[in-house]
């Protein structure tokens, strides 16, 4: 039985976990990247949309997603733990070891 919906032996893995905080009045908030996967667009100025699956949320840069041919790192894949936080906000900051990673695995390419 496949549960995370990725076929058996895949070797797929989410880039990283949703970073969250509680606010002041006690509710959950989820941190998500203020830039896209590549680094290159701001995904308040852009756009984004945030899909939550069984196992992760996906947040798709509409600017990536847009271009031609469609780009195939245009969203992050980051694992949630229950409950679903009550609201998001974009802030790169609890990201940056994450995002300086994947610039190093890009440049060794």
């Amino acid at each position: 039985m496949v549960l995370s919906g990725d076929p058996v032996g895949s070797k797929w893995q989410p880039h990283g976990d949703v970073v969250y905080r509680i606010d002041r009045l006690g509710a959950r908030v989820g941190i998500l990247p203020a830039t896209c996967l590549r680094g290159e667009h701001s995904l308040d100025a852009v756009g984004y949309k945030a899909n939550q699956t069984a196992t992760h949320l996906q947040i798709v840069c509409t600017a990536c997603v847009g271009s031609t041919p469609p780009r195939w790192d245009n969203y992050w894949a980051l694992r949630t733990t229950p409950p679903l936080p009550d609201r998001a906000e974009l802030d790169d900051g609890p990201y940056q070891d994450l995002i300086r990673k994947l610039a190093a695995q890009r440049t060794e390419r």
